[in-house]
């Protein structure tokens, strides 16, 4: 019996395709940012999955929706002061800042939050940006950040290409 050849061929597209490594990518999974007023600061979030295949660190962000974005990271001041840090991080205020800052501190202790150059993703990690911890800070935004609404931002990596995301405003 002769076994037509565009069987052989498709046998082994399939078997060559199902033996194809993983993508190797970095994820970014569920960003969302507060609705907040133009002019105002404002905090976004989102999960980052490094699967590349090597250690790589998120180490800028840039939007059209604010004047600068930065990464921060929250901080105790007795963290800091007991690390002889002399930057005591930014005097913010208002919503974005409290929920930036997050809940959960040591009684008596204040919390702050400070700019940092860069965030470590090892290879097959996840680093979390999130409400009392590592967050992105928005500052002088150019427009209303609306429920419902949606706006873009371009992750940078260390090694990775740049990531462009949508980021989903919340109430």
């Amino acid at each position: 019996m002769k076994i037509p050849k565009t069987l052989i061929f498709a046998v082994l597209a399939i078997l060559l395709t199902a033996c194809a490594p993983a993508t190797s990518e970095m994820h970014v999974i569920e960003p969302w940012a507060r609705a907040t007023p133009a002019g105002s600061t404002a905090a976004a979030y989102l999960q980052l999955h490094n699967s590349t295949g090597t250690d790589d660190a998120l180490i800028g962000i840039s939007s059209a929706v604010a004047r600068a974005v930065e990464i921060h990271e929250n901080v105790s001041m007795q963290a800091m002061q007991a690390e002889g840090s002399h930057d005591m991080g930014h005097d913010m205020s208002g919503h974005a800042a409290e929920e930036a800052l997050g809940h959960g501190h040591e009684e008596g202790d204040v919390m702050t939050m400070r700019p940092v150059e860069r965030i470590e993703i090892p290879n097959n990690e996840m680093a979390t940006l999130q409400p009392g911890g590592y967050h992105i800070m928005l500052i002088d935004l150019q427009k209303d950040l609306v429920a419902g609404e949606s706006f873009e931002m371009v992750l940078h990596f260390e090694n990775t290409q740049d990531i462009t995301v949508t980021v989903t405003v919340r109430e």
